[in-house]
């Protein structure tokens, strides 16, 4: 269900509320029934049948202000309430290890550690998705578009300030608290052309390596270069650039910046269309 009402305030502002209750499954690997396990160091992964959808609260009020053509500043409010969210972590769970099969001269100097016992059962910490209970998550948005007169000129730009946490006082897994873009852009004729740089804060993750604890992204940049022409009104040809700055995801430790967990990228990416 979900309801939105807008008001006319004036010939040039508009207000506009809205209250939904949304829903998502997670994704098909999260609920499929296995278990992955490294013999050696006593991690795992798996998935779990048993959890349940996403469901979410969300509550929006905004007002907009259309000051010229082609042109708004907005200033946007929302709350969620998160009340079946969905995170990762480790657990203990007792398995059997096929090292007591296949290599029994290191099963008996495993024996007594980590819980082996001589039936070939160890302790392994298991990391699985599982519904983690509510969070609460606000924030405001800003919004700003402007076609700078007749000049094919303009710009659009946004900036959104989120402060979540879970019921736990944890804080909500890939949130960032800071994101802002910028996009001056021409459009006039048959040429256009855009410059986009995007920024986002760091945010928490989850342990992508089996067992181990999550990991925090660092800030991140992206900035992006798009241009085309329209020779007729059936042929046209685009260029697209992106990456441009060529920017690393790190990752690491919560609470310690120098323990990297990893550092890895996509590269720039080149596209032609015609």
């Amino acid at each position: 269900p979900s309801f939105n009402i807008a008001y006319d305030l004036t010939s040039d502002v508009v207000l506009r509320a809205a209250g939904a209750k949304v829903m998502a499954w997670a994704p098909y690997n999260q609920m499929v029934n296995n278990t992955f396990l490294n013999d050696g160091v006593l991690t795992g992964s798996g998935g779990n049948p048993d959890l349940g959808p996403y469901k979410s609260l969300n509550y929006n009020l905004s007002a907009e202000w259309y000051f010229a053509p082609q042109s708004v500043f907005a200033v946007s409010g929302f709350f969620k309430h998160v009340l079946n969210y969905i995170d990762t972590t480790p657990a203990t769970e007792r398995h059997y290890n096929s090292i007591r099969d296949n290599d029994p001269t290191l099963w008996s100097s495993m024996i007594g550690s980590g819980g082996c016992t001589a039936d070939g059962f160890c302790d392994y910490s298991v990391s699985r998705p599982h519904n983690a209970g509510s969070g609460k998550i606000k924030g405001v948005t800003l919004t700003y578009q402007q076609a700078f007169g007749d000049t094919g000129f303009g710009a659009i730009a946004n900036y959104t300030w989120a402060d979540g946490e879970t019921s736990q006082g944890h804080p909500m897994p890939y949130q960032s608290k800071n994101s802002f873009s910028l996009g001056p852009y021409y459009e006039r004729g048959p040429f256009s052309a855009r410059v986009s740089y995007s920024w986002r804060d760091h945010y928490l993750a989850g342990g992508y390596v089996a067992g181990a604890p999550p990991a925090v992204v660092d800030n991140y940049a992206d900035l992006s270069f798009s241009a085309g022409w329209q020779f007729t009104d059936n042929l046209s040809v685009n260029f697209d650039a992106m990456n441009l700055l060529n920017e690393k995801y790190h990752q690491y430790a919560v609470g310690n910046k120098d323990e990297m967990f990893a550092d890895y990228t996509t590269g720039r990416r080149y596209m032609l269309n015609l």
